[in-house]
């Protein structure tokens, strides 16, 4: 999976969750892009995804504003684990 490919694939999946309902009050379809963009290097990276990993993103980039997290904890862990299956499919991909 091509980068471009990876960043489409978490922006769908936030975009499907909406967790700070946002996109449900009319915000752009690119509302979370900062958000996506960070959530994109993990699946691009080495280590596991963790829900820690997913709300620590989370909550930076909202300054600790947003209760998601602690509102919607198996959200986190949903989002987690299917960012987590996305790294796997992408490692896979990129063998010779």
């Amino acid at each position: 999976m091509t980068d471009d490919q990876v960043a489409a694939a978490v922006r769908a999946l936030i975009n499907r969750y909406d967790p700070e309902g946002l996109l449900g009050m009319g915000a752009p379809e690119d509302e979370y892009d900062s958000e996506v963009g960070d959530l994109a290097a993990l699946v691009c990276g080495e280590e596991e995804i963790t829900a820690h990993a997913v709300g620590s993103i989370w909550n930076r980039w909202f300054n600790d504003v947003s209760d998601w997290c602690t509102r919607q904890p198996e959200q986190v862990s949903e989002i987690a684990d299917a960012l987590e299956r996305l790294r796997g499919r992408r490692q896979r991909s990129d063998l010779p």
